[in-house]
């Protein structure tokens, strides 16, 4: 009989002990548990800004589930501990923002209202102007208020007076912006300087240039970037998004060449056939066979070389063609 009632008893207490520790799963006072809190990311320029991430500040831990991506709208709801936190929205390292949410331990969530995006001046930018290009005109309209500029010639002429001092100056910038010069960068008074571009990318630099910029990835990859035939018919020719990440975040597959606005064309380009092996291809010309990459990164050591085969400002009147500028900006 003592047994039986013993049994009985602890039965009882496991089963109390059960529902205890159930209990605190939804406990609002549960260090552990986490709510959902949601927020609207804008651009700089006020409008709802899709792919930026959004995440708390201190996460109690690395889980996804305390960071997400925004959706097209701009929207996005992560995970937090209820009390004060701070949410941070971004892209890249370039665009910054955060505030203050007290997040309700509410399992129906809280709305923390709108962030909007701002350059992160910490993060030191540098333009180098050019003759046929000029990529500061899309910068100024993504949201960039604050940026270094210099010349290409400028930056020939410290190249080969002192490339180790001039690989140092480049090395305090994050991003780095190349406009084209013509075909002028071609020459042999250049080819300095676009091997000090290669060790700059080498240490984890990070550039983005357009259309003639590929004679200073002919010099980083000197076996690649050689073979091309004649010149494309812009004015025909479409561009084609063929990788899906950029195309969800732009909206679209397919761009006109050439608009029906006026006679802006995303000017000539050259059909490259040996691209690096470890280079990824976003854009290529639609119908080429093979396809003719127009928007192509590259890499070495721990940096990248976004190259457009094209002129960027020929987009900024674009705002659907301006967010191929601000795609890269997300992992640079």
């Amino acid at each position: 009989m003592k047994r039986h009632f013993l049994f009985v008893a602890l039965t009882v207490l496991l089963v109390m002990g059960t529902l205890i520790v159930g209990c605190k799963k939804d406990d609002p006072a549960n260090p552990d548990a986490t709510y959902p809190v949601t927020a609207l990311v804008l651009n700089p320029q006020g409008d709802p800004q899709g792919g930026a991430l959004l995440t708390l500040k201190n996460p109690p831990s690395n889980d996804p589930k305390f960071s997400a991506f925004t959706d097209a709208a701009g929207m996005a709801t992560i995970q937090s501990p209820a009390g004060q936190q701070v949410l941070i929205a971004s892209i890249g390292s370039a665009f910054l923002a955060e505030i203050p949410v007290n997040v309700a331990a509410n399992p129906a969530g809280t709305n923390a209202g709108t962030i909007r995006l701002a350059q992160n001046t910490t993060v030191r930018v540098l333009v180098i102007k050019a003759s046929a290009e000029q990529l500061e005109t899309v910068l100024r309209i993504v949201g960039f208020s604050s940026y270094d500029s210099t010349t290409i010639n400028a930056m020939r002429d410290s190249a080969n007076v002192d490339s180790t001092r001039f690989l140092n100056f480049l090395k305090q910038y994050t991003l780095i912006f190349s406009n084209c010069h013509g075909g002028t960068e071609g020459g042999s008074a250049y080819a300095l300087l676009s091997r000090v571009y290669g060790r700059y990318i080498e240490s984890g630099g990070k550039m983005y240039g357009g259309h003639y910029n590929y004679f200073h990835l002919q010099r980083i990859w000197s076996t690649f970037y050689t073979q091309f035939n004649n010149q494309g018919s812009p004015s025909t020719d479409t561009l084609k998004i063929i990788d899906a990440n950029l195309s969800n975040f732009v909206g679209f597959s397919v761009a006109s060449w050439a608009t029906s606005l006026d006679s802006r064309r995303l000017s000539g380009y050259e059909k490259f056939s040996n691209l690096p092996t470890n280079a990824k291809v976003y854009g290529v010309i639609k119908n080429t066979s093979p396809e003719v990459g127009v928007i192509v990164e590259n890499y070495v050591g721990t940096g990248k070389y976004l190259w457009t085969d094209y002129h960027n400002q020929d987009i900024r009147n674009s705002a659907t063609l301006v967010k191929l500028v601000q795609y890269f900006l997300l992992t640079m």
